[in-house]
């Protein structure tokens, strides 16, 4: 099974509530970072147009990312995220440090 890397960028404010939500579809591990960009929606009245936003990061399995994405979609919707963006790409391998062994879909 192939694995996937979901990364999800929103507002700072909608953090707390987008991990909740990601627990609850049995998301047992996610990497946040600080991110500063802007897309379509600059802030035309600031000096710096970028904004502070937040990347979240999940690797998974086909099955489990196709509930995640659902799961940020549907978040999206009911918490009126006002902006973001959520991508998936194919991982070619993932090998965790901890035990040096490939990580496979279906541990994920």
């Amino acid at each position: 099974m192939s694995m996937k890397r979901i990364s999800i960028i929103v507002p700072i404010e909608c953090l707390e509530k987008l991990e909740a939500c990601l627990r609850g579809t049995g998301v047992h591990g996610l990497t946040v970072s600080e991110v500063k960009g802007f897309g379509g929606h600059a802030n035309f009245f600031h000096r710096n147009l970028k904004v502070s936003n937040v990347r979240v990061d999940i690797y998974a399995g086909e099955k489990k990312a196709e509930a995640i994405i659902a799961t940020v979609v549907n978040f999206r919707s009911d918490n009126y995220t006002p902006s973001g963006i959520l991508a998936v790409e194919s991982v070619e391998q993932l090998v965790s440090l901890y035990s040096g062994e490939n990580i496979t879909g279906e541990d994920y």
